[in-house]
């Protein structure tokens, strides 16, 4: 019975999580808080973890890590793209792996995408001291053919309209450096390249660590059109390249040229299924996705390992869960729409969207393991949930985290990067794997070929803990028989929100009030319901826990309504598609116009593109690249939202700001420059803006009261 006992001390921490607030947006360090000191693993385990930490099985688990990784089309990187080969043959195994183990009802599905076959690219060429080298390059989402072509290859910097000033680069290659985290995407360098008739860009991909030996290729998702191609480099093979040129005497030299990448569109993708069954009709999902760009060890073969060895520790040990447990292996996660900025998760969305709509009504919640980061060294890691799950995911975790030397952070809002953000949207809560501050992989080997066992080295004891944790993860979600969600949580982050400066409605605050009022008997009936199951489990009253089973499926049907409602009145993305509330890019765009503004006229105009301006509209790219790609950029943008997680919940307004910004740079290092028509625009836009602030604003109390009005209707 100890093990009923510790699921109610579950329960009253949730609840007392949940009275002290726990939300907003604040990334929080919680590696030490819980005081477990004389309190062992076991007291800790929810009913039935014990007998799954004893058959649980990392070595098969590490089995199918390690065959996944070694799938893939190129045979000198690997890559396993949407609808390739690869990922076939990865899904097939899965099935087989699934129905090995015991789970039931195992299908494949099969779903539309845009898939991508990358089977390899190389350059040859005479070396600076006369050899013939040839260098491997890894992909990008584009189509390019090519079978032994003669083609020039120019070192252009980064690829910006400047530094192609003067020169004809028709079909030739482009050689450039680019910092995807600091500077811009893929897209827009090959985008350009396009416009000015090249071939195609290489890129050598600036790293947030540089490696020793300067061999890590990496690469990402497009984001762009098939037909801007581009490929990655490493900066020792950059740097060949670029010393080969230097030593010619000329701007260029002639290469052998070698490529094998094609995006098809609408064509075939896959996903892979199988569940325990449980005894109501909930459903707790676990999520791992098969596609990955070179070998990816960890991201995310590791996850679809981790996934098969929770499901055999599960059967293996007897565990009969109340809720059905579906572990599902997504294809199409790193790609899967072509000439789309959000073309990632696409197998998902296509999944639950398309294929199984249904899934979402019995969801009772996601368990998302996007990478299990167990490289050698690795410390620090993350619990991505949303708000309204925070409370109860610090009440589970914090006891067993503070067992460990691990640094963990709870990260909210989610993110828009990974599979779970499909079933947010349609009111299904997640917990899943996050990166944490300077992790080891997201620094080493992250879309790199630097995934792999041998380069970033392997942790057994973090892949054990990684397995304990989000094993218990879904033990207590099973376990936890009402969905555990604080409404309330979303609704205190949302009036922080708010610059006072620029938003000064008493109703506006007042509905958040009235709306938190009106969702407080909700969150009191969950933690009531909640404890109330886990008192009659431990008192042995079968007949009452069974009655409040029942009484938890249906209200969860109710709250799966309620959290849908809520996202879809108050989730929204910004340009960079992160999760904002709807008023805040409005806010952002007002002050830093206005800042703008009042930096030109103080005679600081470079302080106003560097510090502000940059960060409106698509100010920073208008700063780099020519109108002609950036029309053809902007023009596109809405048209790839269409069919994609991220449509009617995007701002697709683009603000008139990129030649008024092109404007104010050719003038910035003129003395005495007029700059009466820009400071005009800029007056204009900030006015414009100011209006949709206002626009939102009432949109925002309209969906403000309608949430009231439903909070108050379930009472």
């Amino acid at each position: 019975m100890k093990r009923i006992s510790i699921l109610l001390a579950f329960i009253m921490a949730f609840t007392m999580f949940s009275l002290t607030g726990c939300g907003g947006s604040d990334d929080a360090d919680t590696s030490d808080t819980a005081d477990n000191a004389g309190v062992s693993k076991e007291d800790i385990y929810p009913e039935g973890f014990s007998a799954f930490m004893d058959k649980l099985d990392v070595g098969f688990s590490t089995e199918v890590d390690q065959f996944i990784s070694e799938q893939g089309d190129d045979p000198v990187y690997g890559f396993r793209g949407a609808g390739s080969p690869a990922e076939l043959a990865v899904a097939e195994h899965m099935k087989s792996v699934m129905e090995e183990i015991g789970l039931q009802n195992v299908t494949m599905e099969e779903y539309n995408v845009d898939g991508w076959t990358f089977k390899g690219a190389n350059v040859t060429f005479q070396n600076a001291e006369g050899k013939e080298q040839k260098i491997d390059l890894g992909g990008y989402q584009t189509t390019c053919k090519a079978d032994n072509e003669k083609v020039g290859l120019m070192w252009l910097d980064r690829g910006t309209a400047a530094d192609y000033e003067n020169l004809d680069v028709t079909d030739k290659l482009i050689l450039i450096d680019i910092n995807q985290n600091e500077d811009w995407w893929i897209d827009k360098p090959a985008l350009q390249a396009k416009v000015k008739g090249a071939k195609a860009v290489i890129a050598m991909s600036e790293l947030p660590t540089e490696d020793k030996d300067g061999d890590r290729v990496g690469t990402q998702d497009i984001c762009g059109p098939a037909d801007a191609p581009a490929f990655g480099i490493s900066a020792n093979d950059r740097d060949a390249l670029k010393a080969a040129i230097k030593a010619s005497g000329e701007k260029e030299i002639e290469v052998t040229f070698n490529s094998d990448s094609e995006v098809i569109e609408d064509t075939t993708g896959h996903a892979v299924w199988g569940e325990i069954p449980g005894k109501t009709d909930d459903v707790v999902y676990l999520f791992a996705h098969m596609d990955g760009y070179f070998h990816s060890y960890f991201d995310d073969a590791s996850g679809d390992g981790l996934l098969m060895g929770v499901a055999k520790a599960m059967i293996d040990s007897g565990y009969e869960p109340t809720k059905t447990i579906r572990f599902v292996c997504n294809g199409a996660e790193e790609f899967g729409r072509t000439d789309s900025e959000c073309d990632w998760a696409t197998g998902a969305y296509e999944l639950v969207n398309n294929v199984h709509p249904e899934w979402a009504e019995n969801a009772f919640a996601v368990v998302n393991i996007d990478g299990a980061y167990c490289v050698k060294g690795e410390t620090t890691f993350g619990v991505a949930v949303p708000e309204e799950l925070q409370a109860w995911a610090k009440a589970i975790g914090d006891p067993l985290i503070a067992t460990t030397d691990y640094k963990y952070r709870y990260l909210t809002p989610q993110s828009t990067y990974k599979e779970d953000f499909n079933y947010t949207a349609l009111g299904v809560p997640s917990v899943g794997t996050a990166k944490g501050e300077e992790t080891l992989f997201y620094d080493l080997g992250y879309h790199t070929s630097y995934d792999s066992k041998e380069a970033a080295g392997f942790d057994d004891d973090t892949w054990v803990w990684m397995h304990e944790l989000f094993g218990m993860y879904t033990y207590a979600l099973d376990q936890t028989p009402a969905r555990p969600l604080n409404f309330n949580a979303r609704f205190r982050a949302l009036k922080k929100s708010y610059d006072e400066n620029l938003v000064q409605d008493e109703e506006l605050m007042t509905k958040i009030d009235e709306v938190m009022a009106a969702a407080k008997p909700i969150n009191k009936k969950i933690k009531e319901l909640n404890a109330s199951y886990a008192e009659a489990v431990a008192a042995g009253d079968t007949e009452k826990a069974d009655s409040l089973l029942t009484e938890a499926t249906e209200l969860n049907k109710q709250t799966r309504e309620m959290y849908k409602s809520v996202q879809d009145a108050i989730l929204w993305l910004d340009g960079e598609l992160s999760i904002v509330f709807p008023h805040e890019t409005r806010q952002d765009n007002i002050n830093n116009l206005q800042a703008g503004i009042d930096a030109i006229k103080d005679g600081n105009a470079q302080e106003a593109l560097d510090e502000y301006l940059w960060a409106v509209g698509n100010g920073w790219y208008a700063m780099y690249f020519d109108e002609e790609t950036m029309t053809i950029d902007e023009n596109r943008y809405e048209e790839g939202l269409k069919d994609t997680w991220a449509e009617g919940r995007t701002d697709v307004d683009n603000i008139d700001i990129d030649n008024t910004i092109r404007s104010i740079m050719a003038k910035a290092e003129q003395e005495d420059a007029d700059y009466t028509e820009e400071l005009a625009k800029l007056e204009e836009l900030k006015a414009e803006q100011e209006q949709y602030l206002s626009d939102v604003i009432e949109k925002e109390k309209a969906d403000l009261q309608g949430l009231i009005d439903m909070f108050n209707e379930a009472k």
